[in-house]
């Protein structure tokens, strides 16, 4: 008898699509309309984010794509393609395990 030692991969979704669903969590916490959420927006200065918001997006985004988010979050990202980037950088590392 065989076993099958692959291990599963899930497929890491294209930056386009991250951006997208970035916004839409953004969007939804600060009570904004996606499509008004631009990758080059400040989550503080031109979101109006505060520390709070901030952990709850950092929560909607590690149930949303089952990742861990580290506690710097709030000081690495400033903006929403920070975000994007740093999803896709625990997407990938979490790809690998």
């Amino acid at each position: 008898m065989q076993t099958d030692t692959r291990i599963a991969c899930r497929t890491v979704p294209d930056r386009d699509e991250v951006l997208e669903s970035v916004a839409q969590i953004v969007a939804e916490q600060i009570g904004a309309q996606a499509d008004r959420i631009a990758e080059g927006n400040a989550l503080v200065e031109d979101l109006g984010c505060d520390s709070l918001d901030i952990v709850e997006i950092a929560m909607e985004l590690e149930e949303h794509f089952d990742i861990s988010i580290p506690d710097e979050f709030d000081k690495t990202a400033r903006t929403i393609g920070d975000v994007t980037d740093g999803v896709l950088q625990l997407l990938a590392v979490s790809n690998v395990r």
